[in-house]
């Protein structure tokens, strides 16, 4: 049986996670609580029968690029669609890898950047943290060689959470452009940030940003994401598209969050708001906290094991995500050597959630 040598070496990891009934899941930065029933019952008056048993029409992927175009403020030849903004990555990197070239990313960093690389024969070089929540930009710039073809970067970073400005950005977009490399910038959480660095692919031709309704739009399970880019570059990475990227449900559903985005836009500052909350009350009751530009911050006892506030919050029911020392995960920040930190997603009342749970610890 023939097959690509390099796909023996590659190490995937399905991590069983608790179903919707077992836990309260913060654990995958999702939307942490459902939608408003009038809201949603909007939403469903619009579905059909043919949503479910026909193929979706070209219309209506287009329709869909042209509410994302007006949305983004950019044109619909602007937009790619795909199944997730991690089906849009691996995209970028079909078109880019082959075993003669590499992929350069962060790490830690959403590991699917190498991992897609890899699998079209690719190399990852991951660029780690010194010791610090800041990253290095100058030394991502330094690991990039001639065999590279692709940077990857998340703005704000995944999973510490840190952010880059657009004049920060502006120079590793300068960097690759003069080496004819792609950069993509993964805006996956860009909505709990200060801002995008999207007016960037106006300047450079070879920027192309990934964005995602799974985290501010809170519709993880529909599967929708796409790209943003210089008009040539998209048309590419369009050969490589499949038949049909998106299901008839899931554009739907994706118009819909588009044009009544009210529901989104409070969401999204109530989370900012209880999210800094949480870190000031961990602050205050003695615990090592990293807040981010995301929807999910890492906190830690002032200890070396963190057990007493594991415990509890497993106790209670909390999907979330920790190191264990017993069975050897690891969950940690740059520049601590504590392997037991835990990272957890926030949403609007996380602080009363939390501070319920943990008492005065």
């Amino acid at each position: 049986m023939k097959y690509n040598s390099w796909i023996q070496s590659i190490k995937r990891m399905f991590i069983p996670r608790p179903t919707k009934e077992e836990n309260k899941r913060f654990d995958m930065a999702e939307r942490t609580f459902g939608f408003p029933t009038e809201y949603f019952n909007k939403f469903l008056d619009t579905i059909v029968q043919d949503d479910f048993i026909t193929y979706p029409s070209y219309a209506e992927y287009d329709s869909l690029k042209d509410d994302i175009a007006k949305y983004n403020n950019v044109e619909r030849n602007n937009v790619y669609l795909s199944t997730g903004s991690g089906s849009c990555i691996k995209s970028v990197c079909e078109v880019t890898m082959n075993p003669t070239y590499n992929v350069v990313s962060p790490v830690p960093c959403y590991p699917m950047y190498g991992i897609y690389g890899r699998i079209f024969g690719g190399e990852h070089i991951g660029v780690e943290y010194d010791d610090s929540i800041i990253f290095d930009l100058d030394k991502l710039i330094n690991s990039i060689n001639d065999r590279t073809r692709l940077v990857v970067i998340s703005n704000p970073f995944s999973p510490i959470g840190e952010y880059k400005t657009i004049d920060e950005m502006r120079e590793l977009c300068k960097v690759c452009t003069d080496k004819e490399i792609i950069l993509l910038i993964d805006e996956a959480y860009v909505d709990f940030s200060p801002g995008t660095v999207l007016p960037l692919i106006n300047e450079f031709h070879n920027v192309v940003i990934s964005r995602t309704f799974s985290k501010s739009f809170g519709a993880a399970g529909i599967r929708v994401g796409y790209l943003l880019g210089n008009s040539d570059l998209i048309e590419i990475v369009t050969k490589v598209q499949l038949t049909y990227p998106l299901t008839g449900v899931s554009v739907k559903f994706a118009k819909f969050l588009l044009n009544n985005n009210y529901e989104v836009k409070k969401y999204t500052k109530d989370t900012i708001r209880d999210k800094e909350l949480l870190c000031d009350w961990l602050k205050s009751t003695d615990y090592d906290v990293v807040g981010s530009h995301t929807n999910s911050i890492h906190f830690h006892e002032s200890n070396d094991n963190n057990k007493k506030t594991i415990d509890k919050l497993k106790n209670s029911g909390l999907a979330f995500k920790s190191g264990n020392a017993e069975t050897g995960t690891s969950v940690k920040v740059p520049g601590d050597n504590r392997k037991t930190w835990i990272r957890l997603s926030v949403g609007p009342n996380i602080h009363n959630i939390i501070r319920k749970i943990l008492g005065d610890n």
